[in-house]
């Protein structure tokens, strides 16, 4: 799922490419790209890390379930 996430757009409106669009015309307005792409860079975890917390749980779950049969 987290490769759906970053080959695809999680919605129409938000993925990577949105965002780095995104930050790029934000940075040219302000002139402030460490702070904009770290911010594009913490949003793009907040979507990635809770899907890959969850693939983690499923597998050990679907796993235990596996070794119990």
């Amino acid at each position: 799922m987290v490769q759906v996430i970053k080959g695809t757009a999680l919605t129409s409106i938000i993925g990577f490419v949105e965002l780095e669009k995104a930050g790029t015309a934000i940075t040219n307005a302000t002139f402030h790209p460490f702070t904009v792409y770290g911010l594009v860079a913490l949003i793009y975890f907040c979507l990635c890390y809770p899907i890959a917390l969850c693939r983690g749980w499923l597998e050990r779950r679907l796993n235990a379930a596996h070794l119990a049969h």
